[in-house]
């Protein structure tokens, strides 16, 4: 009886070792699983970047904080905008233009946040100066911009330059009062519908 038992449990024992190696694999993988959805949350920060760009090289005399324009079902949140100040001798020797300005403001550095539920492939951005009732837009397409993500533009993609963007006299802004600047964004989603404010809307 002994010698019987011994060969049955011969018979088992491989198979049991495949049971328990597919058992051990399966529980593998659905832990690898969960470790991937942690290690790449929603929050992850993007930066558009353009071909080819250059860091704009100049000394600020200070960065300054701009308004915000948006409503509150906005779907694209700016969390923060804010441009450089320069003075008039700081902008000739940059560009050798002259202003009849006394101080002028970079383009900003925007920081936004998309709030809702869909991909953001597009953006407009408007710097609205109401002292001079003066706007600029710019626009930034083919993004991917999933929701609860980040967004980071930089000066330096909003001019193209083949040296120093700084250079470039469409870096910089002739604020006549740098406190009446404000930006405000338009958002195009994945699905091909779009988002502004209420006093842009059609």
């Amino acid at each position: 009886m002994n010698k019987k038992f011994k060969l049955n449990l011969k018979r088992f024992r491989l198979p049991l070792l495949i049971i328990g190696l597919v058992a051990f694999t399966l529980v593998g993988t659905i832990i690898a699983k969960l470790i991937e959805k942690t290690d790449h949350p929603v929050s992850a920060e993007t930066v558009y970047i353009s071909q080819d760009i250059l860091k704009a090289d100049f000394i600020a005399q200070q960065d300054f904080p701009l308004q915000a324009e948006q409503d509150d079902d906005t779907p694209f949140k700016i969390l923060d905008a804010r441009t450089n100040v320069i003075s008039s001798d700081q902008y000739q020797e940059l560009t050798s233009q002259r202003t009849a300005f006394r101080e002028l403001i970079s383009v900003p550095k925007v920081t936004l946040q998309n709030v809702s539920d869909k991909t953001i492939t597009g953006i407009t951005l408007i710097i609205s100066d109401k002292a001079t009732n003066i706007k600029r837009g710019f626009y930034i397409k083919e993004q991917s911009i999933k929701p609860g993500q980040r967004f980071t533009i930089l000066p330096e993609n909003l001019v193209r330059s083949e040296k120093n963007p700084a250079r470039n006299p469409n870096f910089w802004l002739d604020a006549v009062d740098k406190s009446q600047v404000a930006v405000r964004v338009v958002a195009f989603f994945e699905d091909g519908s779009m988002w502004a404010n209420k006093n842009q809307r059609y």
